[in-house]
């Protein structure tokens, strides 16, 4: 069977750059396809990603954390024949729900596109083939990665975006000829094919790491009930947001059209908040997603072992915030400039609401990464149904919050990152008060008030240098993104030499 991983540093790092190498393609993608087939287009693009995402997620959104803490506590108790039974039953349950999903919207797309209010150019009928081949993808990412095996994740993630870039822009500069729907088109078909290249990869790596003659095994009875429990409830639970998600592309243009803009202007502010600014704000989540995945089966290997893991759960928690704040607010600091330089072609009014929606949604990034985290701590414990429980009351209050606000004039487009806020809020305290009575860790004192005292330091003189505006748009960007780091790196240097991020994980726990 495959190695186990235990280095939570290595892991860690491995998805870190890996998802830094993958959000600075996909922004690569979205800036031409932007520029392209304008702020319009982009908006119908993400209508369409907006149902795609929740679908997916729908299909296997909980497969690859239920593969991931269910590897992780057989292989600690020596279960290894269960392995591959969890295997099979996950590419037939998925794998299933995938190809349903996607007859749905072959047959009903032209229906939602009219709900929507915009033509889509046929890009619902991509989906028979999406959802399937995430299925698959998700499934083999959540396999490895109960052993702790992070690089056919990564390598795998790494390969689609790369193939997304090239095929999905050469086919909606070649369909966008005709317009910005047949742009939308050609890009979904990019990324078909990217699905397609990394599929391929991760179902031959699989083939070639296991062992001579190891088949995949029929799952018995106990085993299906075991992974079907975890998945179910989990995938739910991870379709909440990817919901409202859908919600909001579904309602937001009639919404901000009561509150006094026009139709094609509503859809550009909501492609300016999903497409443009949320693309740039997505860049500091990479940070929780990676602690999150890599940590997953590595507490649930200590919890199955009896040890409790309150030493990783205190670790990871330390790097999630060492790099989740300043990466959050340091983007919030350089708004201004950045977006200015990324989107040369957006108007005015549309850079000026830009740099504003950077500033609300900034906040939101913590408390989502926060979330991530301590719903992380609650899957390795099995706590499924709380999960479902407090993720969907923060998803009705999202929406409800999203759907009344966005037709204030006062409040419009700012309802979504207010929303995302309100989630994130509800979720992490719910899920602190349930950890409360399953885990022992602590965040001493001495270390949060390090972290914000160089955060807030760190704001401050990035956004004091990027005002001043002494060089050149790029180089002043630059230095200011340095200065930065320096800032943030003198503050916290005895937090980092008491943390010792990549030492091995400790034999003992406390």
């Amino acid at each position: 069977m495959l190695k186990n991983r235990s280095n939570l540093g290595i892991s860690t790092l491995v998805l870190l750059v890996s998802g830094f190498v993958c959000k600075v393609l996909g922004a690569l993608f979205r800036l031409p396809l932007t520029n392209f087939i304008g702020i319009e287009g982009i908006g119908i693009f993400q209508l369409v990603m907006s149902l795609y995402s929740f679908a997916l997620m729908l299909t296997c959104g909980g497969v690859t954390a239920t593969l991931s803490k269910l590897i992780g506590a057989a292989r600690a108790k020596g279960e290894y024949e269960k392995i591959n039974a969890y295997l099979a039953r996950a590419l037939f349950v998925c794998g299933g729900i995938g190809i349903i999903l996607g007859v749905g919207f072959l047959f009903l797309g032209k229906v939602i596109s009219s709900l929507q209010g915009v033509d889509v150019g046929g890009s619902y009928s991509f989906f028979i083939l999406l959802l399937p081949l995430g299925a698959i993808l998700a499934t083999f990412r959540g396999f490895f990665q109960g052993f702790e095996n992070m690089f056919p994740t990564a390598i795998s993630q790494i390969l689609e975006q790369v193939a997304k870039f090239a095929l999905g822009l050469a086919f909606a500069v070649l369909f966008g000829r005709r317009g910005n729907s047949s742009g939308v088109f050609g890009a979904f078909l990019g990324i078909v094919l990217s699905e397609v290249v990394a599929t391929i990869y991760i179902f031959a790596t699989y083939l070639f790491k296991r062992k001579s003659g190891e088949k995949m095994l029929f799952a018995a009875k106990e085993t299906r009930r075991e992974f079907d429990h975890a998945n179910f409830l989990l995938t739910f639970s991870a379709s909440v947001v990817p919901l409202t998600n859908a919600l909001d592309g579904l309602f937001i243009v009639p919404r901000l059209t009561k509150a006094g803009f026009l139709s094609d202007v509503a859809t550009q502010l909501y492609g300016l908040q999903t497409g443009v600014v949320g693309a740039v704000l997505n860049f500091p989540l990479i940070i929780s997603m990676a602690v999150t995945t890599a940590l997953l089966p590595n507490i649930s290997y200590a919890i199955s072992k009896g040890v409790g893991g309150k030493f990783i759960i205190e670790r990871g928690l330390k790097i999630l915030l060492f790099l989740i704040l300043p990466t959050t607010f340091g983007m919030v600091a350089i708004s201004s400039p950045l977006l200015t330089l990324l989107y040369n072609n957006l108007s005015e009014p549309m850079l000026k609401k830009g740099f504003e929606l950077m500033l609300f949604g900034g906040f939101s990034v913590v408390f989502t990464a926060l979330m991530q985290y301590l719903i992380m701590l609650l899957q390795a414990n099995g706590q499924f149904k709380f999960i479902l429980l407090c993720t969907a009351l923060g998803g009705v209050a999202k929406v409800l919050i999203t759907f009344f606000l966005s037709a204030l004039p006062a409040i419009n487009i700012f309802a979504l990152p207010l929303g995302n806020l309100v989630l994130a809020g509800i979720v992490s305290v719910f899920s602190v008060w349930k950890l409360k009575k399953l885990v022992s860790f602590t965040l001493p004192f001495a270390d949060a008030f390090a972290l914000i005292f160089g955060t807030l330091c760190m704001f401050l003189c990035v956004y004091t240098f990027v005002a001043c505006n002494y060089f050149k748009p790029l180089l002043n960007l630059l230095l200011a993104v340095l200065l930065g780091v320096v800032v943030y790196g003198v503050f916290t240097i005895p937090f980092v030499l008491k943390l010792g991020i990549f030492k091995k994980r400790e034999q003992k726990e406390v």
